[in-house]
């Protein structure tokens, strides 16, 4: 077992602070000889070390710690982005903790205060509510604060997302050149920042392609899950007495569970139906149609966030500056 620095004093004979000057690389600084630090490193080197982070803590006034709290972790989005963060982290010898929020405002507000009252020395959370930013703002912290995913304007915090917009644009120009004719576009948590960028941009493209009334190629609905991509291709197909030539999603969710309800009413899955989603997935490869998904580059989020994370304090006041990722659009088959 990893000893301390105050078990390793008392087997060397050395004391605490010599430990740790060895252990800092500061023992020319302050001459400690070449055999004291052969000793106190064969030492380390058979029986390790073990910092002791509550004494660090207290010293230094700072937890090492960063907490991220998403809408749910299960989301593959969000959990790529959580990997691409604990790396950088993780280098800077910094623990990731982390929390759902799954879209629930009480929650997420149980999450805030919890990373808050332990100190977390940063916090990164994409928002389900714009409450949440009040509140972040009275608690007077020292903690740095980024935003990510969903930028509730105006925000005194850096905010982080990926370009909604263009990927809206640039998927539904794709979507109006491939499909004969128009196409729906299924839509959960149409209230959200980031898919009302998505719509904005759906609604310049079809503007673009002479579609004056883009709206009633929308089915909107307030919730992102699987049941609800069930409730609007439902509708669709009571609508239209089969499933639609060519549809579009905001999510993989909403997508999940399209295709579930179409195989559920019409016994299988035409492979001549176009299908369009944001957010990408390696599972998308399995299916024979034609499908054009939004690819958000985790990695870039995750580099910027850390970036804003690890900002003086002082560059950090009061700023509203919004780092936009760009995305990239995916056409298979």
């Amino acid at each position: 077992m990893p000893k301390t620095a105050e078990e390793i004093s008392i087997a060397t004979g050395f004391s605490i602070t010599t430990i740790r000057f060895v252990m800092n690389g500061q023992s020319e600084k302050y001459r400690i000889s070449a055999s004291t630090q052969k000793k106190i490193q064969d030492y380390i080197a058979i029986h390790g070390y073990s910092l002791n982070h509550a004494a660090r803590s207290l010293k230094l006034n700072r937890s090492d710690t960063i907490g991220l709290i998403v809408p749910d972790l299960a989301n593959a989005f969000f959990s790529r982005l959580m990997a691409a963060l604990e790396s950088l982290c993780r280098k800077r010898d910094l623990l990731l903790l982390t929390a759902s929020s799954h879209e629930d405002s009480e929650l997420e507000n149980r999450a805030v205060n919890n990373f808050l009252s332990r100190r977390v020395d940063g916090l990164v959370i994409a928002p389900c509510q714009k409450d949440t930013l009040p509140q972040l703002l009275k608690s007077k912290s020292r903690t740095a604060i980024v935003m990510f995913d969903r930028d509730f304007s105006p925000s005194l915090f850096p905010t982080v997302t990926s370009d909604n917009f263009q990927g809206g644009l640039e998927m539904t120009r794709k979507m109006l050149q491939e499909a004969d004719g128009s196409f729906y576009f299924l839509c959960g948590h149409a209230e959200l920042p980031s898919i009302h960028d998505r719509i904005r941009g759906f609604s310049a493209a079809c503007e673009e392609f002479g579609i004056r009334e883009s709206e009633n190629l929308l089915r909107l609905e307030a919730e992102n899950s699987a049941a609800v991509g069930r409730k609007l291709m439902q509708g669709l197909i009571d609508t239209l007495q089969r499933p639609p030539p060519a549809f579009m999603c905001s999510s993989l969710l909403i997508l999940d569970g399209a295709l579930q309800q179409i195989k559920s009413q019409t016994g299988h899955i035409d492979k001549d139906i176009l299908i369009a989603t944001f957010d990408d997935h390696t599972m998308l490869d399995l299916l024979p149609n034609r499908i054009l998904s939004i690819k958000q580059n985790e990695d870039a989020l995750a580099e910027r966030v850390f970036e804003r994370l690890i900002q003086p304090v002082s560059e950090r006041k009061g700023t509203q500056q919004c780092d936009i990722v760009p995305i990239e659009l995916i056409c298979r088959n």
